[in-house]
C-alpha cells in the first residue's frame, strides 16, 4: 500500500494521468464536470485509488455516484475507506 503524505496530491495525480490534465491544476473545488470525466472514467479513477491505497470501496457507495462532484468529494470518499489516516 503507498500512504502518501498528501492525498490530495495523490489523487489529483491520478486524475490528470488518466484524463491528461496537470495535477497542479487540480484542486479539492475542481469538479468532475469541468475536467470531462464520464461516469465509466469515474469508475476507473475509483478503481485505481483502490489499487494505490489497497482499499476496497464499497459498490453501494460508488453507486450514489451523483454525490461526487468534486475531486474533494473523492478525497472524502477515500478518507471514509481509510486514506490518509496513517
Amino acid at each position: 500500500m503507498t500512504e502518501s503524505p498528501d492525498p490530495e496530491r495523490t489523487i489529483a495525480k491520478i486524475i490528470g494521468e488518466q484524463l491528461g490534465h496537470d495535477p497542479e491544476k487540480i484542486t479539492t473545488q475542481t469538479t468532475l464536470d469541468s475536467l470531462g470525466v464520464n461516469s465509466l472514467e469515474l469508475v476507473e479513477i475509483i478503481m485505481t485509488i483502490e489499487e494505490e491505497y489497497d482499499i476496497a470501496i464499497d459498490i453501494d457507495t460508488v453507486s450514489a455516484a451523483d454525490s461526487i462532484k468534486t475531486v474533494g468529494d473523492l478525497l472524502e470518499l477515500g478518507k471514509s475507506m481509510g486514506i490518509g489516516t496513517q
